[in-house]
């Protein structure tokens, strides 16, 4: 059967391919044609190219280019929209691409002229003693009505990036130094855009018109499509990099890799500067993001270091240093650890916990070696933790779904001709004991589909987020080099041309996977999740298939909901992160951010101090009773016993032989990553030991009796 890629979760910082093509104004045109009938023929929404389509595809080419509305006016968006709002479908049926590069060249006229008032704003004297407040964030902020405005909110700009640089005691020549040659470096970047880059952002702006997981792949995209996630030929530090309004962010970790590894970097994090293991750190805030890419990468063992504006602390620097390394993909593979949990009256429960950060080639296989060896080790139950799993390959999830029932329908795949059940056939299980699957928001695609299957089964309990990703669609990957032979290497089209739906009939997109039992968590409160992507496909449903519940959860789970609540109330970790939730909402309700010296160090303040007092009272809690042992595949293949989980400070020697070091890192508030502690699967466990008791009490036909 040919395997489908439902989600991109393996990858990494790959090389970047030294030569761009550059089309033609011909070669652009019919690409852009191409690449329209394309989605009209086999992208899943079966839509037309037509007069609205066309007003959306020019908005989302206008917040492509301009996502903060600061560098348009309005009047130009008013023009575009009189020029070409019913135009662009015909522009694209007649083979060019000439609006592109009109509205480009505009986007480079307008930034010229707000980096002219940066220059001019950096030789003024702010005031940081007046009560006024600065949006950084714009994207649904209407764009400035006239010159006037515009320059009007470069300069508060300007003034909110000077007020960075005082909190962070930089030196404030540096500071005016480093924002000049910021957007200088950002108009440079932006001039020296060739036919490829402008295409890749015109065309791939038609494609999420269609909806988000749509793109189209210039030459250069394809290459790095191709290296990311398919030859899985991987070095640097394992992150995978996006460029979000002129910062490098980081959007996702490799499993395994130095970055994940390390424990200091997590999604959402912003690069500002990068250095190597001699010399000065070099500023990166509005370079491309190649180009950060190409200063990350290097030799193995090599040392990058990293400047880093973390997502739960934006008011704080912190410098890391990052040994280089080959992305392994033994890291990436499902491990396992064995762990003795101690309960309220005392008595150890050895439990097993499954990790699998990816549903890669063969991975169910790998799984049931490691269920085959947690029996041996006499496991009571099993955690299955997809908590960070974004996807993979579809075959593989209904393999792993299968390992813990005997066998029938795991998912319905809907394309717009028709709907086609998937199966597992195999009659043997791997593991027939109690289960729990872990799951969260960055649980996407092929997890979501394992998770589904197992809750519509009555087969394992759900526990996590409020609900997972909502990635519920197959993308395929079209080459263009069929339809346009005589053009050297057009690219590709990446197009979604089905969705999932769950065996009761329900349906992951969107909606994602929602647990019996829901544990707090700060991305629930973050804008991630299928939900707010713009343009993305409706939930909806579709007829149940025939399958037979097993119904081993559902009677337990108010007396297991009732015992959580009271450990999670009563929890300190969990108390720390409501803390971090309430201040997240904050955030959410006015992205603003104060102008105010004094209101700012302030705020800097407490932040810092709470961090310290929350570090003082974890360091003065006594040992937990728990022991954990590690369990790897290379354990199994040799025969290996288990490893004892210790806790290791400031510098890490990773089995792989990755260094992590630690410098002038400051404090920053609890998030689900930005902790050693793990209340959600410490809570996870405990839930898994009270759901062993009463299946053992329902077994004997005794009383449930819980200490108090």
């Amino acid at each position: 059967m040919k395997r489908l890629l439902v989600a991109l979760a393996l990858c990494a910082i790959a090389a970047w391919p030294s030569q761009a093509i550059e089309f033609t104004a011909t070669q652009s045109g019919r690409i852009s044609f191409a690449v329209s009938k394309l989605l009209e023929r086999y992208h899943y929404r079966q839509s037309t190219v037509d007069d609205a389509l066309s007003e959306k595809f020019l908005r989302t080419y206008l917040n492509t280019l301009d996502y903060n509305h600061l560098i348009f006016l309005q009047t130009d968006v008013e023009e575009f929209e009189k020029l070409y709002n019913q135009k662009l479908d015909d522009a694209l049926r007649a083979g060019t691409s000439e609006p592109a590069f009109a509205i480009f060249d505009r986007y480079l006229q307008r930034l010229a002229e707000g980096r002219r008032q940066v220059d001019k704003a950096l030789q003024d004297k702010f005031d940081f003693t007046q009560e006024e407040k600065f949006l950084p964030a714009r994207n649904k902020a209407p764009w400035p009505q006239d010159k006037k405005e515009a320059e009007a909110l470069w300069t508060a700009r300007v003034k909110y990036e000077l007020l960075q640089g005082k909190l962070n005691k930089e030196k404030p020549e540096e500071t005016v130094r480093l924002i000049g040659k910021r957007y200088a470096r950002l108009e440079k970047t932006m001039r020296e855009y060739d036919a490829e880059e402008i295409l890749q952002s015109y065309l791939t702006a038609l494609s999420h018109t269609f909806d988000p997981h749509s793109d189209y792949l210039s030459p250069t995209e394809a290459a790095n499509f191709e290296i990311q996630n398919i030859s899985l030929k991987l070095s640097g530090i394992g992150a995978q990099l996006e460029w979000d309004d002129g910062n490098t962010k980081i959007r996702s970790l490799v499993p395994g890799g130095p970055a994940e590894l390390s424990k200091l970097l997590k999604p959402n994090d912003k690069i500002v500067a990068v250095g190597q293991e001699k010399g000065e750190m070099v500023d990166v805030v509005e370079m491309r993001l190649n180009k950060v890419v190409q200063m990350i990468r290097g030799e193995r063992t090599t040392k990058v270091r990293l400047t880093v504006i973390s997502a739960s602390a934006p008011d704080t620097k912190k410098d890391i240093v990052l040994v280089r390394d080959e992305i392994k993909l033994k890291d990436q593979h499902a491990k396992a650890q064995v762990i003795e949990h101690i309960d309220l009256l005392g008595k150890m429960h050895r439990l097993g916990l499954v990790n699998l950060p990816q549903f890669y080639d063969n991975c169910s296989d790998d799984v049931a070696k490691l269920l085959e060896r947690l029996k041996k080790e006499k496991v009571e139950g099993v955690i299955l933790d997809l908590r960070r799993n974004g996807g993979g390959i579809l075959e593989e999830s209904i393999k792993l779904t299968g390992l813990f029932i005997k066998e029938g329908p795991i998912v319905q795949v809907k394309d717009h001709k028709d709907t086609r059940v998937m199966k597992d056939g195999d009659p043997n299980i791997a593991y027939d004991g109690p289960l729990v699957v872990l799951q969260g928001k960055l649980s996407a695609s092929a997890s979501e589909i394992t998770s589904a299957a197992l809750q519509d089964y009555g087969r394992a309990l759900l526990v996590g987020d409020l609900t997972t990703h909502g990635k519920g669609t197959v993308q395929q990957v079209l080459s263009l080099d069929r339809a346009l032979e005589d053009i050297p290497n057009p690219g590709k089209l990446k197009l979604t041309v089905s969705k999932f739906y769950r065996i009761a009939g329900g349906t992951t997109q969107k909606e994602g996977v929602t647990p019996e039992i829901v544990l707090p968590s700060i991305y629930d409160y973050l804008d991630i999740g299928e939900s707010s992507l713009e343009n993305c496909l409706p939930a909806g449903g579709t007829m149940p298939v025939s399958y037979t519940r097993l119904d081993l959860v559902q009677k337990y789970v108010p007396e297991l909901a009732k015992r959580s609540k009271v450990r999670v109330d009563a929890s300190k970790d969990f108390g720390y992160l409501r803390e971090d939730i309430i201040e997240v909402k904050k955030r959410q309700d006015d992205k603003s951010v104060s102008l105010n010296e004094a209101k700012r160090v302030a705020e800097k303040k407490l932040v810092k101090d709470q961090a310290d007092a929350r570090k003082k009272e974890r360091a003065g809690r006594k040992p937990s009773m728990n022991r954990s042992f590690d369990l790897t595949l290379e354990n199994i293949e040799k025969n290996e016993p288990m490893k004892l989980v210790v806790a290791v400070k400031k510098e890490k020697v990773t089995e792989s032989g990755v260094v992590v070091e630690e410098a002038s890192v400051e404090p920053e508030p609890d998030a689900d990553e930005s902790s050693p502690f793990d209340p959600q699967l410490d809570e996870t466990v405990a839930i898994l030991s009270d759901y062993i008791g009463m299946l053992k009490v329902a077994v004997s036909g005794g009383t449930v009796v819980q200490k108090k």
